[in-house]
């Protein structure tokens, strides 16, 4: 699975290139599970566009309405049911102004249908706001806008873990519920860093935030293990070294 942003630049063919060549032992045994990121969605001129290239790369679980093939799809692995969301609202409005309201119907109408036991979402963006810790512009810490759409949807239908991107970090965040620390609601997780681009120094703590990865943050990477009453999620650095391991149960 990665999270989103597979490429610095969704025009730039040669990364696409780089990208299938790096994971293409892999994808030989096992499926690619990939994510739309907003780096999917720029030209060559850092201008903002359709991820044209994203969209005819990969095959994906079919959805409806068609013209939405490809920015999101669910699929079941075992017990396990995956909701993968397409966060970038803001770059997709002018060409598909009717998309969020679209996908919020979806995702509702996809989480109520299911009859899995655990419900996984996947999604880029963040559902917190993060403040600076080495800019000289103030933002105060709390919730961005896709937390604000998204997570009273992960609250109403029981999700129990939301997992990000984005921010190029490892967090884990606990449980969430109703915008408070409340051990009901769904484990949200920064799933951490697996490129060569590192932020360090840029964010502060959230007071929401339980585990963050070692700094200054270099590559990291997490495994989920799933059976019928466990999630569980393990993260370590590329020498093998454990940085944080967190369990669901659920009989």
């Amino acid at each position: 699975m990665n999270i989103g942003d597979l490429v610095d630049n969704g025009e730039d063919h040669n990364q696409w290139n780089a990208w299938f060549d790096a994971i293409e032992n892999m994808i030989q045994t096992i499926p690619a599970v990939p994510l739309l990121g907003n780096h999917e969605t720029y030209t060559r001129n850092w201008k903002v566009r359709m991820p044209e290239a994203y969209l005819h790369l990969f095959a994906l679980p079919e959805i409806m309405p068609k013209k939405y093939q490809n920015q999101y799809y669910s699929f079941d692995y075992g017990a396990v049911h995956f909701i993968v969301i397409n966060t970038q609202i803001g770059e997709m409005e002018q060409f598909q102004p009717d998309m969020l309201s679209d996908e919020l119907t979806w995702v509702e109408n996809d989480i109520e249908n299911t009859q899995k036991k655990w419900k996984i979402v996947l999604m880029h963006k963040d559902v917190l706001q993060y403040g600076f810790q080495n800019r000289p512009e103030p933002r105060e810490e709390g919730f961005t806008d896709e937390g604000r759409r998204f997570m009273p949807l992960f609250d109403k239908y029981n999700v129990d873990v939301v997992l990000t991107g984005h921010l190029h970090t490892y967090r884990n965040r606990g449980h969430i519920r109703n915008f408070v620390r409340d051990e009901s609601g769904p484990l949200y997780i920064i799933t951490g860093v697996a490129g060569d681009v590192r932020y360090p120094g840029l964010w502060k703590q959230h007071s929401l935030d339980q585990t963050l990865a070692p700094q200054p943050e270099t590559d990291n990477y997490m495994t989920m293990d799933a059976s019928n009453n466990v999630l569980t999620f393990s993260s370590f650095l590329p020498n093998g070294e454990l940085i944080d391991r967190v369990s669901v149960n659920k009989s």
